[in-house]
């Protein structure tokens, strides 16, 4: 007997296809864009909602779907357009040009599967009405249910809001999937008992309590807020006719590592995963061409706080980027194995090269490798030896992070895995374990990528799952021509054994130690000149400061009189004090001043009474002499603008004969400039007179426009030519101001430096937790012991002592709890009520020592949040501790906490924060304390940070409650109703 037999397909195939083909959700997501790539759509997103029930939206404005096409391909796997070259028709490519397809085996949609495990999918074509369909993967994971038995419902509709309406049908029609639908029993005994048997096996596989066919009952039983998923669709909000869009639910954990789903207690877990989606997705089109055509892509997430781009297409960063770093190799493979193309080395440019394989290559149709572009950048990871300048060397090297490793793309976008820290297809981590420095290339200090085409390089598949090229002779021969060419040019240009290192190197170190001594000396100058200016600008200010209190006291004493002659004749003096402002002005400020510091802010202070005093006695004067009209309005503006002219003059005149006298050769320059200058204030302020004469702008509001001329040309002017000034005598000094500004301030606080701090702060940390835990069982043990001593024992005086004193230490215990690194803290309800009783209890001793008392508004005390105790009451600690340290010794003594426009406030009446510590107060190690080591606010800031929240300090209404320092603390998700 010899009878014809048909391969019988369990529902099951789908899922070994799809979700267990892929390797992780950042190749899922790849390959459901490259779909969209197909689709010729201008822009792909994946957008990951941080909702009740966290959903992810994968939405496209390619060419979209009829529900001809929908059934015809979508729900056909392997289907013919992928396998055959057919082009899409123009009129679908909207204004494209023809893209090479990326898909090859027409299973890449079911890529859905591994991001979660029901997905909804609308579609839609210019001119065709919507379609959709709905699906839940599970229904594939059964190995006892046949595929033809599974249908999926699939619906057309010509409006937005037709949806929502056919949803609960579409549910219906999912789950008789489980049960048969009415009129055909065969199906229906089947799904019965294809799911009992399932479920059971199941049950006893997993010990679960829940089966399978229950999560898929509860799954479509739940409710989608379409409109707020798909909002992010031009497609639904009407901007364009075509695309698609993917609703998923009960999504995969590493698209909940996005959403507050994620287990906080494994945040470094957490942290992974993204770090791999972003260093993935990044580079999911090739950056080193340029194509206007290319297909826009980004990662979206959408929490409470608001939405957040974490992956986008980055600008800047195409062959002009590889050719700034330290090396370069660039060009091309030609078909015969040669490599052609140029060379830089520490910035310089060797010339073209051609590099000819050092192995024959495969020449049968099947095996070649046809030619192909390659591109490489690398950097020094020691600065020192670096040609790039310090600042520009810490960006490359954070970029590095995520950015860096040997990329391969095809026809413009990413093939997976190459360029992944895990992958090292070309060998190069494995030869650097021999020699770091004569191999030199190292991934996480590479950037760049091989371009391979579909047309030229046929033979370079990609395996079924998406994770690499199949293992053919094509995908060897490829591998072993680059790994021969890094081989090759690491020992003639790169590595420590390379001739062109040798000899370019040490100038690059000696032009760097240079730029380090250089920018030692510009350091070390601009503080000199600093001091030197304080110093002998001092007395200067004291002449001034008591010549503008009696120009005050004389304008006091004359409008006393209402003279109008004095009046006018103080109009020389008050003309004066404008000079003060803008001599005794300071240079720049450097940012360390050790004890002069002090010295500095006793001069910044009486300056600033200066300004004030000034600033009072010019509005006086102009307001009274416009109202008791001591001399005609035209009069007054002519004499304030011929004063102001000669004061700009006599300055400028100033500048250019210091200017002229240190660089010669910048003379004529200089000149002009400045004579150009002298007529800016006439040129800008001259209207004023006509203006004044025809009496359309009255005496007060010329005045103030004159003065304020004046002011913003004297600022200019200064800015311009003090800098030129003191950089001149830098340049006379024999200071290279190039190589001292790239270095600035690059080794004030090395990195090693830094590192080490780190490190002890976090020994400190490791401290607390074992003395938490040692004190933690030293208490069990005292309690124990004190109980068991005799009650007449217990009655005594020395017995209550001691047992406060017990009391105390657990007291003291309980605030080192809340420091732990690790251990059974939880996230919990904390309410303003918690944190006023828990720091009233801490202090209380403190705040009867200092006489000072904790002021909680009922507005704070009702307050109420979620979150990890361990991140909320150390802060609450250390500003309280800050408070009372910088409490006064007499007076009001308060610390005050509220809620002012939905953030938490903490302010006491102490001397507050100098201005000029505002910036560095939340630095690590800076303190003002006597005995102080500057990590309190450091640790609060981060601590905060960690949990998505914000600390500031302020002096502004209506945050500053009392007259001393307010932080201001912004919860994440605000406060629970």
């Amino acid at each position: 007997m010899n009878d014809a037999v048909a391969f019988q397909t369990r529902a099951r195939t789908i899922d070994h296809l799809g979700r267990e083909q892929i390797a992780d959700v950042p190749t899922a997501v790849s390959e459901l864009w490259k779909n969209a790539y197909d689709a010729y759509a201008h822009e792909v997103s994946l957008h990951i909602h941080s909702t009740e029930l966290p959903v992810a939206v994968i939405t496209d404005d390619g060419h979209g779907m009829s529900r001809k096409q929908f059934l015809d391909k979508w729900l056909v796997v392997g289907t013919e357009s992928k396998a055959g070259n057919d082009s899409v028709p123009q009129a679908l490519r909207k204004g494209l040009e023809e893209r090479p397809k990326q898909g090859q085996k027409g299973i890449g949609r079911l890529s859905v599967a591994a991001l979660g495990a029901t997905a909804l999918i609308v579609s839609k074509q210019a001119q065709e009405k919507f379609v959709a369909c709905l699906i839940d993967w599970r229904l594939f994971e059964n190995p006892y249910v046949l595929l033809h038995d599974v249908k999926l419902p699939v619906i057309e509709f010509s409006d937005v809001a037709e949806l929502a309406l056919h949803v609960p049908q579409m549910r219906s029609s999912l789950l008789e999937n489980l049960t048969g639908s009415a009129g055909d029993d065969g199906r229906a005994s089947r799904l019965s008992s294809a799911w009992a048997e399932f479920d059971r096996l199941i049950k006893e596989r997993d010990e679960t309590e829940q089966a399978v066919s229950d999560q898929i009952i509860s799954s479509a039983n739940r409710e989608l807020e379409l409109d707020t998923f798909l909002n992010s669709w031009s497609v639904w909000t009407g901007a364009d006719e075509s695309g698609t869009a993917i609703i998923i639910t009960e999504l995969n954990s590493a698209l909940l590592a996005w959403t507050a789903e994620g287990d906080e207690t494994k945040l470094d877990e957490v942290e992974a995963i993204k770090a791999s989606m972003i260093r993935t997705l990044s580079g999911f089109s090739d950056p080193y061409v340029k194509n206007d055509e290319a297909l826009n892509y980004s990662v979206v997430v959408h929490a409470r706080s608001g939405s957040k781009v974490v992956v986008g297409r980055e600008e800047g960063f195409g062959i002009e980027y590889l050719e700034s770093l330290d090396h370069s190799l660039i060009g091309e493979m030609d078909e015969y194995g040669f490599f052609r193309g140029r060379v830089k080395v520490f910035g310089k440019d060797i010339g073209n090269i051609e590099i000819a394989p050092s192995h024959p290559i495969p020449t049968s149709n099947k095996e070649k490798v046809g030619p192909f572009l390659l591109c490489l950048g690398a950097y020094e990871p020691i600065a020192r030896s670096s040609s790039l300048s310090e600042a520009v060397h810490a960006k490359v090297a954070d970029r590095a992070e995520t950015h860096s490793g040997l990329n391969v793309y095809r026809d413009g976008l990413r093939v997976m895995p190459y360029g992944r820290p895990e992958s090292d297809f070309f060998k190069i981590e494995e030869r650097r374990q021999f020699h770091a420095g004569r191999e030199f290339w190292a991934s996480r200090r590479i950037f760049g990528r091989i371009a391979i085409s579909r047309s030229n390089n046929p033979n370079l598949r990609d395996k079924a799952g998406r994770e690499g090229l199949i293992d053919n002779g094509a995908s060897r021969a490829i591998q072993a021509l680059v790994v021969d060419l890094l081989k090759v040019t690491a020992r003639r240009y790169f590595g420590t054994d390379a001739p062109v290192r040798k000899e370019l190197l040490p100038g690059v170190e000696a032009e760097n130690d240079a730029a380090a001594k250089n920018a030692k000396q510009a350091r070390s100058g601009q503080l000199t000149n600093f001091r030197n200016s304080v110093k002998t600008q001092f007395s200067e200010l004291q002449i001034a400061l008591s010549k503008a209190q009696s120009t005050a006291l004389q304008l006091d004493s004359v409008l006393e009189g209402k003279s109008l002659d004095e009046l006018w004749k103080l109009s020389t003096e008050v003309n004066n004090l404008q000079d003060f402002r803008s001599e005794l002005r300071l240079p720049p400020k450097p940012k360390v001043l050790g004890k002069f510091e002090e010295r500095y802010r006793e001069y910044r202070d009486q300056y600033s009474i200066l300004v004030e005093i000034i600033e009072d006695v010019r509005q006086r004067w102009a307001s009274e002499t416009e109202r008791l009209k001591a001399k005609p309005a035209i009069d007054v503006v002519k004499s304030r603008l011929a004063s102001h002219q000669s004061a700009l003059s006599d300055q400028l005149s100033r500048w250019r004969k210091v200017i002229t006298d240190i660089l010669s050769s910048e003379q004529a320059r200089i000149i002009n400039s400045i004579q150009d200058d002298q007529k800016e204030y006439y040129k800008k302020v001259s209207p004023l007179l006509f203006e004044v004469e025809s009496q359309r702008v009255v005496l007060t509001v010329a005045l103030s426009e004159l003065d304020e001329a004046r002011q913003n040309l004297n600022e200019q002017f200064s800015s311009r030519y003090e800098s030129y000034k003191r950089s001149l005598q830098q340049l006379a000094s024999g200071v290279d101001l190039d190589g001292a500004f790239a270095y600035a301030g690059a080794r004030t606080e090395t990195l090693e430096g830094r590192l080490e701090k780190i490190q002890s702060l976090a020994q400190v940390g490791v401290s607390v937790e074992i003395l938490s835990h040692e004190l933690h069982v030293l208490d069990r043990r005292l309690q124990t012991s004190l109980d068991k001593l005799p009650s007449e024992v217990k009655r005594t005086k020395e017995f209550s002592e001691a047992n406060w004193a017990r009391q105390e230490l657990v007291e003291r215990l309980r605030f080192l709890s809340q420091l732990q690194i690790s251990g059974s803290d939880v996230r919990q309800k904390i309410t303003g009520s918690d944190i006023d009783e828990y720091l009233t209890a801490f202090f209380g001793n403190a705040l009867a020592e200092k006489e000072a008392v904790i002021k909680s508004s009922e507005v704070f005390k009702k307050a109420a949040f979620y979150e990890f105790p361990s991140r909320i009451f150390p802060v609450f600690i250390n500003l309280i501790n800050n408070s009372l340290y910088w409490l006064p010794a007499t007076g009001e003594k308060v610390i005050q906490i509220d809620v002012v426009e939905g953030a938490i406030v903490i302010c006491d009446s102490g001397p507050g924060i100098d201005s000029d510590d505002i910036e560095s107060l939340f630095e690590l190690f800076f303190t003002r304390r006597i005995r102080g080591r500057g990590v309190g606010l450091y640790l609060c800031r981060q601590t905060l940070a960690a949990g998505g929240h914000t600390i500031t300090y302020t002096d502004a209404k209506p945050w500053k409650l009392l007259s001393g320092a307010c932080f201001v603390i912004n919860l994440r998700n605000g406060f629970d109703a």
